[in-house]
């Protein structure tokens, strides 16, 4: 039994994962169940009335779905949580049909914050997963019934990304009314890309892109399209029988062809129109609407990067800071000068290191990258908790002033007094913070289904800008006294308003709003006297357009002479700090885009059954099998299965895996369990068995006596505990291993007498313990680890139970560092350097390996691996394995840099192309023994004078970042490397070489 027994299980529960929000569930803490029709709502006891609202929400989406498409077989679990300061959400499909429903709304995510009802649009989306990908006909069907819920019998699983989220996003706004497909925010993407004559070729749609939106690529364009596919089968369909052109009919062919990812040939057949045809349709129609770029003139870029940037905020008169994610850095705050007219801009400074792009405000005098910043930043507070805090900061040195308080988007006054807004789950408010962080005291009261975002304090500090966002889907700008008093309600309608900003003297207000179908600026007067909470719906004179920027202006802010504003400008490759003259005069504000009432508006009833406690045993209960073929000890055939299963809390998982030699009746054999459910540490038990070695006994004459064969089994158990920080994380396991070895032969007495060794089998009782410690860093177009170090052990020690005075220990130290270097490129050059030393006693009974390529062993289909495995001390360009001994020292060093971002490489048989880098590198180690024992072991040592001595070699690598399956990132590394020191009896021919993963 090797490796891929072991694990072929917990594969297949990480390929199931493979497309889950990055944040974890909580495992710990009691958790209730309500069961409905169709579900089984899970969530923690302190969200009890919550998850009654979101089992009605869950009931509705499911009666609606199933009016679309077939529904799936059986319950789906449900699981409401409120663990992390993110809104997401995931489906999956194995082992069984269920969803996870993160409870924060998305007050900040520009793509997002049009919603009605955030549960019932983050539900509805995720339940139109289960329903698409649950789905299943034909030859799919038929070995589903025979192999269960196996993985890779999810024939819509193997459709791209964007077909399977674009089809959850049409559904998500044809279903409630609003979210990303009524919003303005997708074609804003394409409107931007449309501009440069650079819209992504549907075969660049893909969630592993390094380009811009990176993987809001694949939801943009996917939701797009699928939007006009069913508009298109609609107009087809007239005359002919129902379901016999639409979403229905594309899921149900897909589901039952052979090949599901053969796009067009099901596009044909379930819209009436190829994917092909109607992504050029989406293009030529992008390319041909009339677009009026006067109002672009009007305002000048200060940064340079593009990607991902967040509220700029003025710097006395002339500067500006904002936070922001280039691609070549991790997420920073960012410095710039704002040139004169006519003069050369200069480029920005990195002033900082952030965790999250949101709000940093100027709280000093000093106007430069060292001036004190009041800021919000994500933190984890342990490997399930992820929440946002206030912190104040000057350049690289940082005060954390609040801890777990959920706060996001803060603003000061000038007495230090603190506003910001606070997370709550499924609402946000808004809440005083005094200087300190210490006291926090609520502004808005917590009203069902309202919500708060983005408070900003008047120049005078009396009174408080910020959005309300309304259950009825309508946003409007607010003016709050200190006591939290609504004072005027300026102005808002149903879309998308945000970021008000006062001008120095209070009297007006700017903000930003999409209501005409592209997010613009808008201003209107502010009275420090008369109270209007009325006219806010009203298209008003007052109310006035300031911009006509042809793709879209975002978070505005005032300089402090009132003359110009600070915005983001969306760009193809993504938003620009810009500054421009303050319009007070342009036409009024009209809502446009969004009709005045969702039609679609709907008020689910909350569950009010009883609530049981949770129970596992129902997700865990075996719901597929596959098939195993291996190879015994001898060689000959092993027939076999394996299964696994996990709840959707993660607190308990199960992987075995069997094994069986029908003519000899040996069987291997794996079983492991892990319990999640203290949180820290994780528990793991795995009992193992393997017939792993044929052994010939000969005489003085060397004539073979008979064969024995040798069993071992292992009982082992594990506590692994962690310390994940957003900047650095610690981790380490402890455990004991006991190892049985018993022997059996073709003629009994080649065992020897009674009490000899081989009859009486030998026992190995272990410990081990392992540790790591890591600063490591990379931009998000990084092509490897650019900053930091990483640290690691793992020290064990082995004993025979008859004989505990033979034990023996053995200890492998590792240390990598990485240095970046300012040269140009997509990604930043690294300088990267890795060094091990492993020691061992003499009593060991295992030895240190030299040679081979260090990389990812990749199980493509349980049984076929592909790569090479990590390895202790590798050296590229010699054999794995081709010195040894129970010392030894490794080193490498490796020079990468990027080469080419790809943009309209074709994507034959659903693989992507990304990006390439190279690698130069220097690899050196050795292994050797002691004099004294390299003389008697032969078995751990080199003979004397045979392959002694260092091994160093060079080499280059093609490094191609790429995505199987559209979506799913591997790295393929193409390499050649030749020895240039080399000890006696090692070749010196180099090798070429291909391999997955990372080296280091």
């Amino acid at each position: 039994m090797g490796a891929g027994l072991r694990g072929v299980g917990w594969f297949l529960l990480t390929l199931a994962a493979a497309s889950r929000a990055e944040a974890q569930v909580d495992p710990r803490g009691p958790v209730r169940t309500i069961a409905t029709a169709h579900l089984r709502v899970h969530f923690p006891a302190a969200l009890d009335s919550l998850a009654r609202i979101a089992a009605g929400v869950a009931e509705m989406a499911y009666v609606q779905l199933a009016r679309e498409m077939a529904p799936p077989a059986g319950p789906i679990d449900l699981l409401l949580i409120d663990n992390v300061d993110v809104s997401n959400g995931y489906a999956q499909v194995f082992p069984t049909n269920r969803v996870v429903i993160y409870a924060v709304p998305p007050i900040a995510s520009r793509e997002l914050r049009f919603h009605d009802d955030w549960l019932r649009l983050v539900i509805t989306h995720e339940l139109a997963h289960v329903f698409h990908l649950d789905r299943a006909r034909g030859p799919w069907r038929a070995a589903r019934a025979l192999l269960g819920r196996n993985p890779i019998l999810f024939p819509n699983a193997f459709t791209p990304s964007w077909v399977k989220e674009g089809l959850a996003v049409y559904y998500e706004s044809a279903l409630t009314g609003s979210g990303r497909n009524v919003g303005t925010e997708f074609r804003t993407v394409l409107r931007a890309a449309s501009l440069d004559t650079a819209i992504p070729p549907m075969a660049r749609w893909s969630l592993a892109t390094s380009r811009f939106p990176r993987g809001q690529t694949a939801y943009a364009y996917g939701a797009l399209l699928m939007e006009r596919a069913v508009q298109r089968a609609a107009e087809r369909a007239t005359g002919r029988p129902p379901d016999s052109l639409g979403m229905r009919r594309y899921v149900d062919v897909t589901a039952a062809h052979d090949v599901p990812f053969l796009l067009d040939r099901a596009s044909r057949l379930g819209f009436g129109t190829s994917f092909s045809a109607l992504q050029a349709q989406l293009r030529d129609s992008a390319l041909a609407a009339p677009v009026d770029r006067a109002g672009d003139a009007a305002w000048r870029v200060v940064s340079s990067d593009g990607w991902y940037a967040a509220a700029p905020r003025w710097l006395g008169r002339d500067s500006l800071l904002w936070s922001a994610s280039n691609g070549r850095e991790v997420t920073g705050l960012y410095v710039a000068a704002v040139a004169a007219g006519g003069m050369p801009q200069p480029r920005p400074v990195r002033a900082a290191w952030r965790n999250a792009l949101d709000v940093n405000v100027p709280v000093g005098a000093n106007a430069g990258v060292n001036t004190p910043v009041l800021y919000a930043q994500l933190e984890r507070r342990d490997p399930y908790v992820l929440r946002s805090d206030l912190y104040r900061g000057a350049g690289p040195h940082e005060t954390r002033l609040t801890h777990g308080a959920r706060l996001t988007q803060p603003d000061a006054r000038a007495d230090g007094a603190l506003v910001a807004v606070q997370y709550e789950a499924n609402a946000s408010r808004l809440v005083r913070v005094s200087a300190d962080g210490r006291t926090l005291a609520p502004l808005t009261r917590d009203t069902p289904g309202e919500r708060w975002a983005e408070p900003r304090w008047s120049p005078h500090g009396d009174v408080v800008a910020a959005v309300q966002l309304l259950p009825t889907g309508e946003q409007r700008i607010v003016v709050l006294d200190t006591l939290g008093t609504l004072r005027a309600a300026v102005a808002g309608a149903r879309g998308v308003f945000a970021s008000p900003s006062f001008t120095p003297d209070g009297a007006r207000l700017v903000w930003s709003s999409d209501r005409t179908g592209r997010m613009q600026l808008e201003t209107a007067p502010v009275s420090r006297t008369a109270v209007d909470t009325l006219h806010w719906r009203d298209e008003r004179d007052a109310v006035r357009q300031a911009s006509a920027v042809s793709t879209g202006v975002y978070e505005p802010t005032v300089s402090p002479d009132g003359m110009r504003v600070a915005a983001l400008v969306q760009r193809v490759d993504g938003f620009h700090v810009v500054v421009g003259a303050l319009d007070t005069l342009g036409p009024v504000a009209r809502s446009t885009w969004y009709p005045a009432r969702n039609p679609l508006a709907a008020v689910s009833r909350a569950d009010t059954g009883r609530s049981t406690t949770y129970r596992a045993a129902r997700m865990l209960v075996p719901r597929y099998w596959l098939p195993l073929i291996g190879e015994g000890r001898d060689g000959r055939l092993t027939l076999g299965a394996t299964s696994s299963g996990l709840d959707i809390l993660e607190r308990h998982a199960w992987d075995a895996s069997v094994l069986v030699q029908p003519e000899r009746g040996e069987v291997d054999a794996f079983g492991a369990y892990r319990y999640a459910g203290l949180g820290v540490p994780v528990l793991d038990l795995s009992l193992s068995q393997e017939w792993d070695g044929t052994f010939r006994v000969v005489n003085d004459a060397r004539a073979t006596l008979g064969l024995v064969a040798r069993r071992r089994r292992f009982i082992t158990v594990a506590s692994t505990w962690s310390v994940p920080r957003i900047r650095w994380s610690a981790s380490g396991s402890v455990g004991a291993q006991y190892e049985l070895r018993d022997f059996t032969a073709d003629v009994d007495s080649v065992l020897g007498p009674a009490n000899s060794l081989l009859r009486r089998g030998t026992r190995y009782p272990s410990l081990f313990v392992n540790g790591a410690f890591s600063t490591a860093r990379r931009g998000l177009r990084g092509i490897s680890v650019e900053e930091g170090l990483t640290l690691s052990s793992a020290t064990s020690y082995r004993w025979r139970e008859d004989a505990p005075s033979l034990g023996s220990w053995r200890t492998v130290l590792t240390g990598r560092g990485y240095l970046p270097l300012p040269l140009p490129g997509y990604a930043r050059h690294v300088l990267a350097a890795r060094a091990a030393v492993g020691v061992a006693d003499t009593r060991t009974q295992t030895e240190f390996s030299v040679g081979g390529t260090s990389g990812l062993s990749a199980e493509l289909v349980p049984g076929v691996r592909l790569g090479d495995p990590a390895r202790t001390f590798p050296v590229r360009g010699v054999a794995p394995g081709v010195q040894r001994g129970i010392r030894a020292v490794g080193a490498s060093a490796e020079y990468r840099a990027p080469l080419v971002m790809f943009s309209r490489v074709p994507s034959p048989f659903t693989v992507y192309s990304d990006r390439l880098s190279v690698v130069l590198f220097s690899d050196a180690a050795r292994a050797w023994c002691p004099a004294t024992l390299a003389r008697t072991n032969e078995v751990l040592c080199e003979r004397p004078g045979q392959r002694d001595g260092i091994i160093a070699t060079a080499g280059a690598e093609l490094v191609l970042d790429l995505a199987l399956q559209y979506d799913q990132p591997y790295r393929v590394r193409l390499g050649a490397a030749s020895p240039y020191v080399a000890p006696r009896g090692v070749p010196r021919g180099g090798a070429f070489y291909v391999t997955l993963g990372a080296y280091f």
